[in-house]
């Protein structure tokens, strides 16, 4: 966007040289003087057609160059709009609601322009960090939660609360519970909500019927989940072995597992983002941590990650109707309904020593580089406002609180369970802290990968000792 100015004033001057040359051809009078031999000067009028392009062959301009003029008044005109770049990491059929909102916003705002700019995969960052170093980045934004301490700290982003009670402003009361957090540092609003996810717990209904057991409720308890998957832990033919799981687990996945600690009442680190000693190995986590790994190695109604590189453990039992309940993010949810092995039934995250849980997000924000930053933020206002959210609601859950209910996502037997997670969000742990994911993350990792693999670890020396890495490494980046 570095030349973009230039353009735009060449645009212009374009568009000025277009107008004019494109006027119809008129007669015009001119006086010309001729000097004769005799040097006496004699006056006579010539009556002159100014052409575009002077020809002295041609009376008047053909009909190819009349369409020719038509067609440069057109382009001076698409040339005089504010161009907007929008960065995304979506691909395939994701990029479709983009394109939908774009088309529907340029359609009410006819002097901007906005183009499209999608980068799939773990290019994406490394594509945005590398134009944000150029000062070429898009105009506008997407990055996930746990990306936004970094690019703020790096001052990629404008802060929006001037543009939020500015000329067109954004009334934020429309938005739905805890999908605001993510976006916010430092006290001040740099990006606003895209999608989200909180967990749950998917559950098969035909693996429940068949085993007789009840429907889990909302409201339940850490001790009614151990029952119920103990319930439904099976050895159907005998042969020692187990068939049917009681719940699928997602392997030493840290950002979900956020939600065991703060379900016991525990946090990762302090809430000034100083200290993991005292808190990654606090009763609390340890707690979490012992519960969990005793799912799978005491309890045994977790079948073992099948790949711990994987995200979300590579684990297939519950696609294949082979385990009875799921905890994960809606991410997967489509493909889930559709599946002949599942009659899908969904629930809460049962409850320890609160009821709590954790959000997994992705949102836009205004580049700090922008030369548009008001076309740019009435374009944002647009995507993550009401009239985005209208497109949004048929691929994702919308942010907008009245969108939600308007369209009965709310009183949904399935949605209504992701919506009313988010009235017990706990904080993640990188919103304290833009080092968590190079310092603590690793720790808690390998923190996981010992409970599950070695069963008889001591976890609490195994906590001690990577809260204290972790600290180390924390007090040589900041």
């Amino acid at each position: 966007m570095k030349n973009f100015l230039g353009v735009l004033l060449i645009a212009g001057t374009l568009a000025t040289l277009t107008a004019a040359c494109g006027a119809p051809a008129q007669p015009q009078t001119v006086v010309e003087t001729v000097i004769v031999v005799e040097t006496v000067e004699v006056e006579k009028e010539v009556e002159v057609v100014v052409t575009a392009t002077p020809n002295p062959e041609a009376e008047a301009p053909t009909a190819e160059a009349a369409d020719q003029e038509v067609e440069t008044e057109a382009d001076s005109t698409e040339d005089a709009k504010i161009i907007l770049r929008v960065g995304t990491g979506d691909s395939g059929e994701g990029l479709t609601p983009h394109q939908d909102i774009i088309a529907k916003f340029e359609e009410e705002n006819p002097d901007i322009l906005v183009q499209l700019e999608a980068v799939a995969g773990r290019d994406y960052y490394a594509r945005l960090l590398t134009q944000i170093a150029a000062n070429d980045a898009p105009d506008v934004m997407q990055i996930g939660d746990d990306a936004v301490p970094q690019f703020v700290d790096s001052g990629a982003f404008l802060p929006l609360d001037d543009f939020i009670n500015g000329e067109y402003p954004l009334d934020l009361s429309i938005y739905l519970p805890g999908v605001l957090t993510p976006g916010q540092y430092n006290g001040q609003q740099y990006l606003l909500p895209k999608d989200f996810s909180p967990l749950a717990v998917y559950y098969n209904k035909k693996v429940f019927d068949e085993a007789g057991v009840d429907y889990p409720q909302d409201g339940w308890t850490w001790d009614e989940f151990l029952e119920t998957a103990q319930a439904l832990t099976q050895d159907t033919d005998g042969d020692g072995q187990t068939d049917v799981w009681g719940v699928q687990l997602p392997g030493p996945w840290t950002t979900g597992f956020e939600y065991w600690v703060a379900a016991t009442g525990g946090s990762l680190i302090s809430e000034d983002g100083s200290q993991f000693v005292g808190f990654l190995d606090s009763p609390e986590t340890l707690a979490a941590v012992q519960f969990y790994a005793d799912l799978y190695n005491t309890y045994q109604v977790a079948p073992p990650p099948a790949d711990m590189n994987v995200f979300g453990g590579g684990n297939s039992e519950f696609d294949n109707g082979q385990a009875a309940m799921r905890i994960f993010g809606r991410w997967p949810q489509s493909g889930i309904k559709e599946n002949p092995n599942i009659d899908l039934g969904l629930v809460g995250m049962p409850q320890q020593e609160a009821r709590a849980n954790v959000l997994f997000w992705g949102g836009f924000g205004i580049y700090s580089g922008t030369e548009n930053p008001e076309a740019a933020w009435r374009f944002l206002r647009f995507y993550v406002g009401e009239q985005g959210a209208e497109i949004w609601k048929d691929w994702a859950l919308p942010a907008v609180a009245a969108v939600a209910d308007e369209s009965g996502l709310t009183d949904d037997p399935i949605e209504g369970v992701w919506l009313n997670e988010l009235n017990y969000l706990a904080p993640r742990a990188y919103t304290y802290t833009p080092f968590w994911g190079e310092v603590a993350d690793p720790a808690l990792r390998r923190v996981l990968e010992t409970a599950l693999l070695d069963p008889e670890a001591d976890l609490e020396t195994v906590l001690a000792e990577e809260a204290q890495n972790a600290q180390s490494e924390l007090e040589l980046v900041q």
